[in-house]
């Protein structure tokens, strides 16, 4: 029994030390565990495998590797790089599972991306079983059961073994609870043979009404922009324009910020130039897509308008 029980302390102490490296390893490097719950990796990394990760700048990843990344819908989606385009720190990653037959639709931007380091097939079974109440339970009854064993050591060493075995389950507790499910989401293209598609199109929305609103002082004044909204699954992109064409300014409106049915924007002064004219450019799109778009624009025109030494005013039309 006692060269048993030593065995069982051994055993222990080297899991529960890999448990605890890998918490500290989350908590320094940023590593995580990510659970797959679906099987577009296959066969090289099966549904229930756990991955382990690792940050990297969009720079330093190429071609090969598998990443997980966020996507426009909010879903976490690991899969290997089979194109990389534009440069500098953004860079546009177009992503395949190794079992599909197609790219993934959508292509992602990002600034680092999560690089998979290494897959243990079946882990993420247990990961999950560990995480749930059940598993927490049990957990916690295995620490409060080897806090004995601290308590009472029977050899020299048995204390230093059982403290880290007792730490196994409280680490596995945390990676547990820290792990994230990640889908690599089957991806394929087929021919309907019945039935049909309804499309839908994004409508524009409605010409913008601009309203100058003074401030005290011709300081803060702005130019407001009102449209009715189109729906409530809309949003709007806009953008500001210098004659020119350049880009200063841009953002999105969601349609949850309309009040009474009307979507507002109001242009200050924050901008670069004096005395120059804009145009407002505004697109309807769907909430959360940017291929989802109206297919026409709709434009107002303001300008930005020097007052003597006191400040500056924003004004809609052009001089």
């Amino acid at each position: 029994m006692t060269r048993v029980r030593d065995v069982l302390l051994t055993v222990g102490a080297v899991l529960g030390a890999l448990c605890l490296v890998l918490t500290l390893a989350g908590l320094a490097f940023g590593v995580k565990a990510l659970v797959f719950r679906s099987g577009s990796m296959g066969p090289e990394i099966p549904a229930g495998s756990v991955g382990i990760t690792r940050p990297a700048a969009a720079g330093d990843l190429k071609v090969g590797d598998v990443v997980s990344v966020i996507s426009a819908d909010r879903t976490r989606i690991t899969h290997r790089i089979v194109a990389i385009d534009g440069s500098g720190a953004t860079r546009r990653l177009t992503l395949q599972g190794d079992a599909n037959p197609v790219p993934d639709a959508e292509t992602y931007p990002v600034r680092r991306a999560d690089r998979l380091v290494l897959a243990v097939p079946v882990a993420g079974y247990v990961l999950a079983w560990l995480g749930s109440p059940l598993g927490l339970f049990l957990l916690g009854a295995m620490v409060t059961g080897l806090l004995a064993v601290i308590l009472r050591p029977r050899r020299p060493g048995g204390r230093r073994r059982a403290g880290v075995l007792a730490a196994a389950p409280l680490a596995a507790a945390v990676v547990a609870a820290t792990s994230t499910g990640t889908a690599a989401s089957f991806t394929d293209t087929a021919a309907a043979t019945s039935g049909g598609v309804v499309a839908h199109t994004v409508t524009s929305q409605a010409a913008p009404a601009c309203q100058d609103l003074d401030g005290l002082l011709v300081l803060g004044n702005i130019a407001r922009v009102t449209w009715s909204q189109v729906s409530d699954r809309y949003e709007y992109a806009w953008e500001l324009r210098t004659t020119g064409g350049t880009v200063v300014a841009s953002g999105t409106v969601g349609a949850g910020t309309a009040t009474g049915g009307t979507v507002t924007i109001d242009v200050t002064t924050g901008l670069i130039g004096v005395n120059a004219n804009y145009s407002l450019v505004i697109r309807a799109r769907l909430t959360g897509t940017t291929t989802w778009v109206a297919a026409s624009t709709t434009t107002t025109q303001v300008r930005r308008v020097s007052i003597l030494i006191i400040g500056a005013a924003m004004r809609c039309g052009w001089a």
